[in-house]
């Protein structure tokens, strides 16, 4: 896992508000993003727990053979393999800049959360406001909908 410089940022940043048409917002009714590929919105109440998280994790691991990107609105975006364990709530302090550096958890904890691989086949971008997951890419879908009960979400 590592920071995106910022230049690589921009442009998946752009590639989101652009192709995918990411508006975020807070309040109020209203369409945040659209997938241009096969996709499906679940909804849920509450975060994941850490089995749950490491249950998406390995779909990731199973179907992703190039990087991931984990991009947490308005916070530091990342680069990392789902090969990689993550914990739930990792968090590092940054000397350099001086300030502490959390990875964003499948579930959006507080702000948009957006995962996707480098070939924007599979992803996972979820809304706190609306309390929903949005997961692109078939086969992808197939591992949620198959694992609905695990996952606790409809």
């Amino acid at each position: 896992m590592k920071i995106i410089p910022q230049n690589t940022e921009n442009l998946l940043w752009n590639k989101l508000y652009n192709e995918y048409k990411f508006t975020p917002k807070i309040h109020g009714q209203f369409e945040w993003i659209k997938i241009p590929i096969e996709n499906k919105t679940y909804h849920k109440d509450t975060p994941w727990s850490d089995e749950q998280e490491h249950l998406i994790n390995s779909f990731l691991e199973e179907l992703v053979s190039d990087k991931m990107y984990a991009f947490d609105w308005q916070h530091d975006c990342f680069t990392f393999s789902p090969k990689e364990y993550i914990p739930c709530d990792y968090e590092y302090y940054d000397t350099n800049r001086k300030c502490t550096v959390y990875f964003p958890t499948y579930y959006p904890n507080g702000d948009y959360h957006l995962f996707f691989d480098s070939d924007w086949k599979y992803g996972i971008f979820g809304n706190p406001w609306k309390k929903e997951i949005i997961v692109m890419g078939k086969n992808l879908i197939e591992k949620f909908e198959s694992n609905k009960t695990n996952l606790n979400i409809n």
